[in-house]
């Protein structure tokens, strides 16, 4: 027993000391110390070892404090790569990371529209082409992907777009590669992304909401992600925000993602642009997101009260989510970060107008600034938190 807690003791340490260098990017070993309240001759042999192990290496020296120059320390960044996947959208993305969060191979595949096996084959093609670009040994996979997931065993419990139900993903990706593998819903791995690498928080809690299609709600709580006694926490695309909405697939009126979700966004744009009394501007039927947001950029007041309409649907789930979580950082994520203040501010005034004032003036709502990077980062620190435990 002793035998075993010493050993749990020294994996805590290392993580401790691996996390810290990470944080801080670079660090001596005294600051080490003073910073895990670890004795100086554990983080030397710690420090040793992570050396040793390639993980760590010397950068230089820093500034002196009165004595001798102190040698600094950082993260191996190349020392390991990883791949990371994205199956959120109709093209699915990855990318070859490093241990720094550096994207250093990109690849997109279209779906085509594919579901069940075909899609499952196509997730198999772009981890394969991915490890081929791998220039490092591969620490392991992480995977964000639509759906209800169970994350502890990389289960697909339904992904209704995917075609996908009971698919042991992480399973059946591990016999095939020999790599750990992670999976979680997408906008769980957003959340982690938007915590381990975006720059709107210091706090141990988050929330992020993850625009697309559909439309969920990541959580972090004390610096982990909160799955719920289901998996199914934050799965707020159906709660009706607007009374007298329109139809959703569910059967409902006025939910979220059919009020606010891009693909809304996108017919209502073709509406106003095929209409010359509503849009001057010389649009085609082909309406993209280059072309909402020129139209913003020209002032156009359709466009403009069609993503203020957005702002104030996503301001109604905010408010929502204040009152049930009183989490203060809600970080709004996806494409819909493109249309910038009009979105924003409209979301915040629909949020204040809705929650008390106290924890109105308590919360701060905001963009992502990850862009369309966020789930392939999300799939990135949960490789590092699982496989170093430096997250």
């Amino acid at each position: 027993m002793k035998k075993a807690t010493r050993q749990q003791s020294k994996k805590h340490n290392r993580r401790l000391v691996l996390r810290t260098i990470y944080q801080y990017g670079e660090i001596s070993r005294a600051d080490i110390a003073r910073q895990t309240h670890l004795t100086r001759p554990t983080v030397s042999g710690i420090v040793t070892d992570l050396i040793d192990a390639e993980l760590v290496v010397e950068t230089g020296q820093g500034p002196s404090a009165g004595g001798k120059r102190p040698l600094l320390l950082a993260i191996a960044a190349d020392a390991n790569q990883l791949i990371s996947i994205d199956l959120s959208s109709r093209v699915f993305r990855g990318a070859v990371v490093n241990l720094r969060g550096d994207i250093l191979t990109r690849l997109e595949f279209p779906t085509n529209n594919q579901k069940g096996t075909a899609a499952l084959a196509l997730t198999y093609k772009l981890i394969d082409a991915l490890a081929a670009a791998a220039t490092a040994p591969l620490l392991g996979i992480g995977i964000g992907t639509p759906g209800l997931v169970d994350p502890q065993q990389g289960l697909i419990m339904r992904a209704v777009n995917m075609g996908w139900q009971d698919l042991l993903l992480r399973e059946l990706i591990e016999a095939r590669t020999g790599w750990p593998v992670y999976v979680a819903n997408d906008c769980h791995a957003a959340a982690l992304a938007e915590y381990t690498f975006g720059r709107q928080t210091t706090s141990k809690n988050l929330v992020v909401i993850k625009v697309g299609v559909g439309i969920a709600a990541g959580i972090v709580l004390d610096g982990r992600s909160y799955y719920g006694d289901g998996f199914g926490a934050g799965e707020i695309g159906h709660v009706v925000v607007a009374e007298q909405g329109e139809l959703c697939a569910c059967g409902n009126v006025g939910c979220l993602e059919k009020m606010a979700g891009t693909q809304t966004i996108l017919q209502k744009a073709q509406l106003i642009a095929a209409n010359p009394t509503l849009s001057d501007l010389n649009v085609r039927p082909d309406v993209t997101w280059e072309t909402i947001v020129a139209a913003l950029e020209a002032k156009e007041p359709a466009t403009i009260e069609l993503i203020e309409n957005t702002g104030k649907y996503l301001g109604v789930a905010i408010a929502n989510l204040i009152g049930s979580l009183n989490i203060r950082h809600i970080v709004i994520a996806g494409r819909v970060t493109r249309f910038g203040d009009v979105l924003l501010n409209a979301a915040r005034q629909e949020t204040q107008r809705r929650v008390l004032p106290t924890m109105a003036a308590q919360t701060a709502i905001s963009l992502s600034a990850l862009g369309d990077d966020i789930v392939i980062l999300g799939g990135t620190a949960m490789v590092l938190q699982r496989e170093l435990g430096i997250i």
